[in-house]
């Protein structure tokens, strides 16, 4: 199947020269991290397109990418992976992985279904930035709906037992608070945020619940984290946190965003 940029020239510029100028403008340049996960915001590239590009800049990304973001559409299967193909980017289309997509197919909460990504922004905002600084490498999709944090769990389990003898990195798809002011959603998004640092998925399945942290992406972040600690991860960065306000400046309702890689 072949996937065609749905948000292109809306998300992000429908322009080489724009987009190359914007990602050499604001890439790390220092040494990179063998990251093994990493969260990145997926607003549109006036918001959070700096962020996600210093986040993604710093990895040392392997041939083979798992993306994991959330639904927003409501449409599709509650876990979707996008089925074998190949997805339109500004800097050329990026295969899916045959492999990595037959090793996913083996776990039961994983369905193959294209209605989840045909309008979904999430990950496809992030996809020019990996073809900007990865050229060659295959990759498979995975949206979530609202699942239980057991079921994030055993998903994780799952995903990590059919995927441990791969050299892959996983990128997670997600935005913090939402639509509140910027002194609440600062508060709030660093609660969140010192749980990923932590790598402790259950405190951050509370906080997010407990303290009302409308992050878009908590589940496939609560997935992402049990995966990276069984690959072995023991460490962790926040690159950025930021938020909209400081674009628009208004900041009675602003969106927050961070980039953050565990390794």
């Amino acid at each position: 199947m072949y996937r065609k940029a749905a948000v292109k020239g809306y998300f992000y510029p429908d322009n080489l020269n724009e987009l190359t100028s914007f990602f050499s403008k604001h890439a790390y340049d220092g040494e990179k991290i063998d990251g093994i996960m990493a969260i990145v915001p997926h607003a549109g590239y006036t918001y959070s397109g700096v962020t996600a590009v210093k986040t993604i800049s710093r990895l040392n990304l392997k041939d083979k990418i798992l993306l994991l973001g959330p639904n927003h559409t409501g449409f599709g299967e509650r876990v979707a992976l996008y089925p074998e193909g190949e997805w339109e980017t500004p800097f050329g289309d990026v295969k899916i992985s045959r492999d990595l997509n037959s090793r996913l197919l083996n776990i039961s909460y994983i369905k193959e279904d294209i209605i989840a990504h045909v309008r979904e922004h999430s990950l496809e905002v992030i996809l020019p930035m990996l073809k900007y600084f990865k050229k060659d490498f295959s990759f498979s999709a995975i949206t979530m709906m609202p699942i239980r944090y057991e079921e994030c769990i055993n998903l994780a389990q799952e995903i990590y037992e059919n995927i441990k003898d791969e050299n892959i990195t996983i990128i997670v798809s997600s935005d913090f608070n939402h639509y509140e002011n910027a002194e609440i959603t600062e508060k709030k998004d660093m609660l969140a945020i010192k749980q990923i640092l932590n790598m402790d998925s259950k405190e951050l399945y509370d906080t997010v619940f407990e303290k009302d942290i409308s992050m878009c992406g908590i589940y496939p972040a609560i997935v992402g984290i049990e995966i990276a600690k069984r690959f072995g991860a023991n460490n962790s960065l926040l690159v950025e946190h930021t938020h909209s306000g400081v674009v628009n400046s208004d900041f009675s309702q602003v969106v927050g965003y961070a980039g953050i890689i565990i390794y």
